[in-house]
């Protein structure tokens, strides 16, 4: 099994090497030791985010339930904070309270890192959601960066500067290089400050102690990321003499340095100057930042860091500028895929090649699956976009393609790429959030619709049922797309055993559609009102919807999910009823539909339900086949929920087949991963009983002191070996 399984985190790979800032992360895991939150705090661009990472990595091992990173700096909506955390750690959101009590809830008895990144634009909400979790869930470790305190109480803050540069030998006077008005940057200055003396130290850049690149980190950080980009370029005492003055010139940013070094492959000296590269590129920014007039003083760190982003940018092609202004749309990680939809067209070709170029000047941070912004340069990029006066069009074309990718994913969901597809969802949620930010434009309205997978089958029911609510709210009467709205809204209220409003929003779906003649649509509608039969106990009502469900379906000439969908409700009411054998012949049906199309998510409900139906049959060899498919498909589709309802009927069936010690041991598996999941047992009583009943059998036949051995076996596994060994 890998080191650290999706289970137990999701923390990125460092993008390069960490030189550095040890102190500062031995600091962090000290204040973490004592307190239970830590506020990074510091300028843009002097590696806060780094540090909190490497702090997290040190110290995942002893968070048993893992080291969570949330990053925040494309989130506009405090209200969706709790969300954005559920949906990171794969909490399933199955109830009707405040997401932030569930949050909470979910939290209280876990023993896990939370790292919230970027909190500088939702920092009420920040501190509110902080607040609690330092309240109620004593076992939460949290880590927040941000360019300045929260305000917690009591708050615990690490202050971080930028690397001090090398130490200037004399600070002595140069010729004057002359600039034109386009090279200079504006500066702040005041009449008290001023250009020290020939021969003392740059009171603003200098450092008490002699540079050395063994031991100097801006240097050290410079060299290394110039090595990376350009090996072998920076030898020889003039380069590291010049290195040393590019890390004074831009005050020990580590931000600065890395995209000053970014730019090493395009220096150019002129044809036949002794000056190597990296003296050329000094050269350069001393234009910039010097010399100073008597009333001017250096540059202050945080414009020294946009001198040095603006330059990257006069040094990057006029493709690369333009690709850089157009993906500060982005609100999250950005695939190739999506640059090239969204910022492709007649004056922009071959995006991913641009996008490989970006990233080689330190513009673009590769992660899994494709790259990430720093806030400072989509900042830069946001305001170039305005300038270029391409904005809205960019927007639009942002959200027209996200539209386009949640169309995609409904229409391949009922096929064999679903773990695809889910996977892609979850790298693009918070850009599909921003489109969703706009809850009275009709693409945002169809988005929440079709968004049904993320909401129903991937579990962020109640982020669905905020942001339908909305759309809902603010759609005319007249809306085409009314209906979907209404029977999605319907799925989620009553997968969140809210049957009142399933019924309410069900009905006018239905009456909606057949206004449109949208079969498509009242199919779904009548599936809806299926469910709420079921859940109401009128058990006798569900095979009729159903049969009415697939009339609909098959009138629209649509292959939808919700077809075998509506098989495993009619055999769910079958079961309750005791008419097993009709289950079975209902299941199998469902199971060839779902095999012919490759599909696993409405498959592993349906061998969920066939391994109890089996099991009333007395065919526990069967039922436990069943059971390990369902198992084994909701674990690839990281539905812990699912996994967990799995393992407890693998128990059950272990039960009858008289293995007791297997049974306790699945049981103690099922609470550990219903732990992981933040679900709660069944609710109802006589899906309860058959666990109860296993776990009385398998403690008469093995004592309670083995049972309970067994069972804190199970709980001690690792969930991704409870898995393995229920498959065994």
């Amino acid at each position: 099994m890998e080191p650290h399984p999706w289970w137990r985190g999701n923390l990125p790979a460092e993008p390069n090497r960490f030189v550095g800032r040890q102190a500062e992360v031995t600091k962090a895991l000290k204040l973490l030791a004592d307190t239970s939150s830590v506020t990074i705090t510091g300028a843009a661009g002097v590696g806060k985010t780094r540090i909190a990472l490497r702090a997290a990595a040190e110290c995942r091992d002893f968070h048993p339930d893992g080291a969570w990173l949330v990053e925040l700096s494309g989130e506009r909506d405090g209200g969706l904070l709790p969300h954005a955390v559920a949906a990171v750690m794969g909490m399933p959101e199955r109830s009707t309270r405040p997401q932030d009590d569930l949050l909470v809830e979910f939290l209280a008895g876990k023993h896990l890192l939370l790292i919230l990144d970027s909190c500088d634009r939702l920092a009420a909400a920040c501190r509110e959601l902080a607040v609690r979790i330092r309240a109620e869930a004593p076992g939460v470790r949290l880590l927040l960066t941000s360019r300045r305190p929260l305000g917690l109480p009591h708050e615990a803050v690490l202050p971080v500067e930028p690397f001090r540069p090398p130490a200037p030998r004399t600070f002595a006077p140069r010729t004057p290089v002359p600039r034109t008005p386009e090279q200079r940057i504006p500066e702040q200055r005041t009449p008290e400050q001023r250009t020290p003396e020939p021969g003392t130290p740059d009171p603003w850049t200098s450092a008490p102690y002699p540079a050395d690149a063994a031991t100097d980190d801006a240097l050290r950080v410079f060299l290394d990321r110039a090595e990376a980009v350009a090996p072998g370029l920076v030898t020889g005492e003039a380069a590291i003499g010049a290195a040393e003055r590019i890390c004074r010139l831009l005050g020990g940013v580590p931000l600065a340095l890395e995209l000053a070094a970014g730019q090493l492959p395009a220096a150019s000296p002129t044809a036949g100057s002794p000056a190597g590269p990296v003296e050329w590129l000094a050269d350069r920014l001393e234009e910039r930042f010097e010399p100073r007039p008597a009333a001017h003083p250096p540059f202050f760190r945080p414009q020294r860091l946009r001198a040095v982003i603006d330059w990257s940018h006069e040094l990057c092609s006029p493709a690369e500028r333009l690709l850089w202004a157009r993906l500060s749309v982005f609100a999250g990680p950005i695939d190739p895929e999506s640059a090239r939809w969204v910022c492709g067209d007649e004056r922009l070709n071959g995006v991913p090649d641009l996008l490989a170029g970006l990233a080689a000047k330190g513009l673009l941070t590769p992660v899994p699956g494709g790259y990430r912004q720093p806030e400072p340069v989509r900042e830069y990029g946001a305001e170039r976009l305005a300038r270029l006066g391409e904005e809205a069009r960019m927007v639009r074309r942002h959200r027209h393609h996200h539209l386009g990718l949640a169309r995609r994913a409904e229409a391949g969901w009922y096929g064999p790429a679903q773990e695809e597809w889910a996977a892609r969802l979850r790298f693009s949620l918070p850009d599909l959030r921003r489109v969703l930010g706009s809850p009275s434009d009709p693409l945002s309205a169809e988005l929440a619709g079709v968004l049904w997978i993320v909401w129903h089958c991937m579990g962020r029911l109640n982020e669905g049922r905020r942001h339908l609510g909305r759309v809902i709210a603010a759609a005319p009467v007249a809306d085409p797309g009314l209906p979907r709205l209404l029977w999605v809204d319907a799925c989620v209220a009553a997968a969140q055993g809210d049957p009142e409003r399933a019924h309410r929003r069900a009905e006018a779906a239905l009456s909606a559609a057949l206004d449109w003649s949208d079969h498509a649509a009242a199919g779904h509608a009548r599936l809806a009102l299926a469910c709420h039969a079921l859940l109401t106990g009128a058990l006798g009502e569900v095979r009729p919807a159903v049969r009415r469900v697939r009339e609909h379906f098959h009138r629209a000439g649509v292959m939808t999910v919700g077809e075998p969908l509506a098989l495993v409700v009619a055999a769910i009411a079958d079961t309750w009823r005791g008419e097993f054998a009709r289950a079975v012949a209902t299941l199998e049906e469902a199971g060839r539909q779902c095999e012919a199309r490759g599909e696993l998510w409405a498959r592993a409900q349906c061998d969920h339900v066939l391994s109890i139906a089996r099991l009333g049959l007395g065919e526990a060899d069967e039922a436990a086949r069943a059971a390990g498919r369902s198992l084994a498909a909701r674990w690839r589709l990281r539905d812990t929920a699912g996994a967990a309802e799995a393992l407890g009927q693998l128990a059950v069936i272990a039960s009858i087949q008289g293995d007791a010690r297997r049974t306790a041991r699945l049981q103690g598996a099922e609470k550990r991963m219903r732990g992981l999941s933040g679900a709660r047992g069944p609710g109802r009583e006589s899906v309860c009983e058959p666990g109860t009943v296993a776990e009385r059998t398998a403690r008469q036949l093995l004592g309670d002191d083995a049972y309970d051995a067994a069972f804190a076996e199970g709980c001690d596994d690792d969930p991704g070996s409870a898995v393995l060994h229920a498959l065994g």
